[in-house]
C-alpha cells in the first residue's frame, strides 16, 4: 500500500488508513484526514518538504514524515474530475450585516439588569479573530496570560456596553487536547462558564471552519456565528444563504467584515440578546441515523443516556461528554468519574459502533461531522471564484517555490538586500575624525 508522501502532483488518493497514534492521529482526523476522504497533492516546497494538500475544500499543509503515515489508494482520473465539476447549490444571499432567522431554543428567564455578560471570542487561525476583537472592543483592552500557562489572553469591554467583558481565546482548529491552545481554549469554555460564545468562522473556508462551530455547539452555551470575509466571497461571485445555514445549525448567523467593520453592529446586538435571554443552540444532534446505518447514531445517545448523571455532576454538556469519551479523551473520562462496570459498558457499545460502521472511534465521529458539514456547505454555500489576487499570487509562487528555481530566487533576493544595505564608508573630511598619529 503507498502512502501519502508517496503522491505526485496533481494527483488525487483515498486515504484508506492512518497509522499515526495517540494526539496526532487525534490531530489528522479533525483536519479531516478520515478514511474514505479524497486528496489531492497541489505542491511540494522546494526541498520536498512539507506537502501542499487539497481536502474538503480547503489546503492543508504536512510535513512528508506525518504524510508517511497515511495509507492511500489512486482515486481514477474521471471520478476525480467529476467531483470538480460539482458545485454547491446556488442560493439567495440575504445581504452583508443582515442577519437571519433561527428559532432558539426554549429560552430561559433573562439575567437580572446589570449582570455582567462575559463573552468567548472563539475561532480558528487567521480567520480575522484579532481583527474582530479589536473592532468590538477598540483600544479598551487588557492583555494577561492564562493562569498556569504562557499561552496570551486579551479581554474588552465591548464598545457602547459597559456591562460586557469578551476574552479572545487562541486560535484553535478543534477542542481536542492536542496543543495547549487547544486545552486553555477547552477548560476557559468548560470552566469559566461565559454567558455566550462568538464564533468567528471564514467565510472563504466554510468546511474546515465549521468542524470546531461543531463541536462548539456541543458545549450547550448560547453561541452566534460571525461569518467573516464576506466581502471577499461576493465579490468573487459567491453567496451563503444565511437564513438556511441558520435554521441548519440552530444558531444566529450574521455575516461581517472585520476589516471593513460591517455588520459588527448586527453582531454585537445578537451577541447581547442571546446572552442576556439565555438561548442556547436549537440542536446539538448532527449524527444522520439513516447514515451507514445509524450506528454513531445509536452509539452517541446509548453513552449520552449513560453518563447523564455523572456529566451533570462534573459540570459538562452531556452531548459534548458523549463525543470525548466516544473519541478517547481521557480527561474527559476522568472527570466524570465512571464506575468500571459503566466504562466496560461504554466499551462494549463503542466496539459495537466501530464494527457496523467500519471506522475506529474517534474516526467515526470525525466522519459524522464532516458528513453533516458536506450538507450545509452543499445546501448553502454557493463557492466563489478563485480571486485575481490568488491567481497572481499561485504565478508568483511557481517561480518563488518552483523546485529549481526557489533557490537560485533566495540567493538572487538575499543578495539584493545586502548589496541595498551595504553603506559605504564616508571620505575622510566628511565629518570622520582623522586619525591620531600620537604614540
Amino acid at each position: 500500500m503507498s502512502t501519502l508522501k508517496d503522491t505526485k502532483i496533481g494527483e488525487t488518493v483515498r486515504v484508506v488508513k492512518l497509522n499515526g497514534e495517540g494526539a496526532l492521529r487525534q490531530h489528522f482526523l479533525d483536519m479531516g484526514v478520515i478514511p474514505g476522504a479524497e486528496i489531492t497533492v497541489v505542491k511540494y516546497a522546494p526541498m520536498g518538504d512539507p506537502v501542499e494538500l487539497l481536502i474538503h475544500g480547503y489546503k492543508l499543509t504536512l510535513r512528508t514524515d506525518d504524510a508517511e503515515k497515511i495509507e492511500v489508494e489512486p482515486v481514477p482520473r474521471k471520478k476525480a474530475q467529476d467531483k470538480k465539476r460539482t458545485r454547491a447549490n446556488s442560493t439567495a444571499h440575504p445581504g452583508l450585516g443582515e442577519g437571519g432567522k433561527y428559532h432558539p431554543k426554549g429560552s430561559g428567564n433573562p439575567l437580572p439588569d446589570g449582570t455582567k455578560l462575559t463573552f468567548a471570542l472563539v475561532g480558528n487561525q487567521n480567520c480575522g479573530k484579532t481583527t474582530l476583537f479589536n473592532q468590538l472592543t477598540g483600544s479598551n483592552q487588557h492583555v494577561g496570560n492564562f493562569p498556569g500557562v504562557t499561552v496570551d489572553r486579551k479581554d474588552g469591554v465591548i464598545r457602547d456596553n459597559p456591562d460586557t467583558l469578551v476574552t479572545d481565546l487562541p486560535g484553535i482548529y478543534s477542542m481536542s487536547p492536542y496543543s495547549s491552545e487547544e486545552i486553555v481554549s477547552r477548560n476557559f469554555v468548560l470552566e469559566e462558564k461565559p454567558k455566550a460564545i462568538i464564533n468567528i468562522v471564514d467565510a472563504t473556508n466554510i468546511e474546515r471552519n465549521l468542524y470546531l462551530t461543531m463541536q462548539l455547539l456541543e458545549m450547550d452555551i448560547p453561541m452566534v456565528v460571525a461569518m467573516n470575509m464576506m466581502d471577499e466571497v461576493t465579490s468573487n461571485g459567491g453567496s451563503i444563504d444565511v437564513n438556511g445555514m441558520e435554521d441548519m445549525l440552530g444558531v444566529p448567523v450574521v455575516p461581517i467584515s472585520a476589516v471593513k467593520n460591517e455588520g459588527i453592529d448586527e453582531l454585537v446586538r445578537h451577541a447581547v440578546h442571546i446572552a442576556h435571554y439565555r438561548e442556547k443552540p436549537v440542536r446539538q444532534d448532527f449524527c444522520d441515523a439513516d447514515h451507514n446505518g445509524g450506528a454513531v447514531h445509536r452509539c452517541l445517545h446509548a453513552i449520552s443516556h449513560l453518563i447523564e448523571d455523572h456529566a451533570q455532576k462534573a459540570g459538562i454538556p452531556v452531548r459534548f461528554a458523549a463525543s470525548k469519551v466516544i473519541e478517547g479523551d481521557e480527561i474527559i473520562v476522568n472527570m466524570l468519574q465512571l464506575e468500571q462496570n459503566e466504562k466496560d459498558m461504554i466499551e462494549h457499545i463503542v466496539r459495537q459502533m466501530e464494527k457496523e460502521r467500519g471506522l475506529d472511534r474517534a474516526a467515526a465521529i470525525a466522519d459524522m461531522r464532516y458528513s453533516f458539514i458536506q450538507k450545509v456547505s452543499e445546501s448553502t454555500v454557493k463557492k466563489p471564484r478563485v480571486s485575481k489576487e490568488s491567481l497572481r499570487s499561485e504565478k508568483i509562487d511557481r517561480i518563488l517555490t518552483g523546485k529549481y528555481t526557489a533557490i537560485p530566487m533566495f540567493i538572487l533576493i538575499m543578495g539584493l538586500v545586502f548589496f541595498f544595505r551595504r553603506k559605504p564608508a564616508a571620505p575622510y573630511g566628511a565629518g570622520n575624525r582623522q586619525p591620531d598619529e600620537r604614540c
